[in-house]
C-alpha cells in the first residue's frame, strides 16, 4: 500500500489522499512517519476494533453474512469517509484489499470517480486451504463455512467495481475463472531500486524465516517445517542453525523444541535478515497472492527455498532464481544442496537480485497501471 502511494506521488501528476484503518494489532504511529509524507498523503487513520467476538460470529452464522468481512465495517470509518468525499472530488478511488469493499456503497453515493479494487490475494482461497489443513472436525467445519461465505461475497462484489488490480498473473486468471467481467490489470508489489540494501558477500551459513506468527498460514508452515523438514536437515548437517524472526511468537510451542532453533521474535529492521548470510525459507501450505518478503529477500540477494504456494505470483525460474519444494524430502534436499555449495547459493542470490531490479521496479509498475487505466477507462 505504501509502495503504491509513494509511486503515485513520485510521478508528480497525482494528488493523493489516504484514509486508513488502524487496529490494536496494527496501530497508526504518526510520530514514526516522516512529516513530509504525512503532509503529502493528507493521511487520516480511524481506529477499528477487529477483535474476534463470539456473539458477532454467531449472528453472522444466522444472517448468512461473511464474518471475515463484517469485522472491518465501522460506522465511524464510514462517517469520516463521507466527510472526505463531500469536501473533495476524486477521479480514482483505490480500495486496498477485499476488506475495504463494504465501503463501496458509500463511495458510489458521494463520488463519480473510478472504483478500483487492489486485490492483495484471492481471500477465500486462503481460508479453504486453512480449512483443509485443520484436523479438529468442528473447527474444520467452521473454517469451511467461513471460506464458503467469503467466496460467495468475493465473487459477488468483484462485479461492482470498475476494475481490479490483481497482485499477479495467476490471481488474474483465478478472477477470470470465477467469472469476473470487469477489466483486470496486474500490479505486483514493487520496490524502489534506490532503496535496495547492499547484498551480502559472505557464504550461506544458516537458514531463516521471517513472518508474523499471528497469521495462521505462517504458523501452519513453520510447524510443518520444524516437524517434517528440519529433522532431515539436522540428520545430514547437525550444526545447521535455524533463525525465526517475526512478531507474536507463541510461548513454548511443542513444535519449536527441535535442536538448533533460535527465536529472535520481532526485529527492528527486516533488511537485517534479508541481507544476512542465510537461506530464506517460505514453507507456506496455504495462501494466495504474492509474498512481499520473497521479493524483498530476492532484492537482498538471498537464495530461497519455498513451497509452490510461497512463490506463487513470482515468475522467476525454478532453480535459477529460487528452489521450489513441496515435500519434506525435496525441501530438505534443496537446503542441504545450497549449504553444501555456497558458490551456487551466492550466484542464485545475485540472479534473483537482478531479476527483481528488472521486473519489480515500483515506479515503472505504477506508471504502467495508470496508462492501462487511461486506455481502458475514462480516467
Amino acid at each position: 500500500m505504501d509502495a503504491l502511494t509513494r509511486g503515485l506521488l513520485a510521478s508528480g501528476e497525482h494528488e493523493v489522499k489516504v484514509l486508513t484503518m488502524e487496529t490494536d494489532k496494527h496501530p497508526f504511529l504518526a510520530k514514526e512517519i516522516d512529516s513530509s509524507y504525512l503532509e503529502a498523503t493528507q493521511i487520516e487513520a480511524i481506529h477499528l476494533d477487529t477483535s474476534l467476538r463470539k456473539l458477532d460470529a454467531l449472528s453472522d452464522l444466522v444472517t448468512g453474512d461473511s464474518y471475515n468481512i463484517t469485522r472491518f465495517f465501522s460506522l465511524d470509518f464510514e462517517r469520516i469517509l463521507t466527510e472526505v468525499l463531500r469536501k473533495k472530488a476524486f477521479d480514482l478511488v483505490i480500495f486496498e484489499s477485499l476488506f475495504t469493499a463494504p465501503y463501496l456503497r458509500t463511495i458510489r453515493k458521494y463520488c463519480d470517480g473510478i472504483a478500483l479494487l487492489r486485490a492483495h490475494n484471492i481471500e477465500h482461497r486462503i481460508w479453504h486451504h486453512l480449512a483443509k489443513a485443520t484436523k479438529p472436525l468442528t473447527k474444520r467445519v467452521y473454517l469451511k463455512l467461513l471460506a464458503d461465505r467469503l467466496e460467495e461475497y468475493e465473487i459477488n462484489v468483484m462485479h461492482d467495481f470498475d476494475c481490479i488490480a490483481a497482485i499477479s498473473e495467476e490471481d488474474k486468471e483465478h478472477f477470470e475463472a470465477l467469472g469476473c467481467s470487469v477489466p483486470i490489470q496486474v500490479l505486483p508489489f514493487g520496490l524502489d531500486v534506490r532503496e535496495f540494501p547492499p547484498e551480502s558477500h559472505g557464504p550461506v551459513n544458516h537458514v531463516f524465516h521471517l513472518g508474523a506468527m499471528d497469521w495462521r498460514p505462517n504458523i501452519q508452515g513453520i510447524q510443518w517445517f520444524t516437524d517434517s523438514v528440519w529433522p532431515l536437515i539436522i540428520r545430514e548437517m547437525p550444526s545447521t542453525k535455524l533463525c525465526l524472526a517475526g512478531k507474536n511468537f507463541p510461548k513454548n510451542p511443542s513444535w519449536l523444541n527441535a535442536p538448533n532453533i533460535e527465536v529472535k521474535g520481532e526485529i527492528g529492521n527486516a533488511w537485517d535478515m534479508m541481507t544476512s548470510d542465510g537461506i530464506m525459507i517460505i514453507p507456506l501450505r496455504s495462501g494466495s497472492g504474492m509474498r512481499i518478503k520473497a521479493i524483498e529477500a530476492m532484492a537482498g540477494g538471498r537464495p530461497i527455498v519455498s513451497t509452490s504456494i510461497g512463490m506463487e505470483g513470482i515468475p522467476g525460474a525454478h532453480q535459477e532464481h529460487f528452489h521450489i519444494a513441496d515435500t519434506p524430502e525435496a525441501f530438505a534436499s534443496a537446503i542441504i544442496g545450497l549449504l553444501s555449495n555456497p558458490t551456487e547459493a551466492k550466484a542464485m542470490g545475485q540472479r534473483s537480485r537482478q531479476f527483481v531490479m528488472e521486473n519489480f521496479e515500483n515506479q515503472s509498475l505504477i506508471n504502467r497501471l495508470i496508462e492501462e487505466l487511461k486506455h481502458s477507462l475514462p480516467l
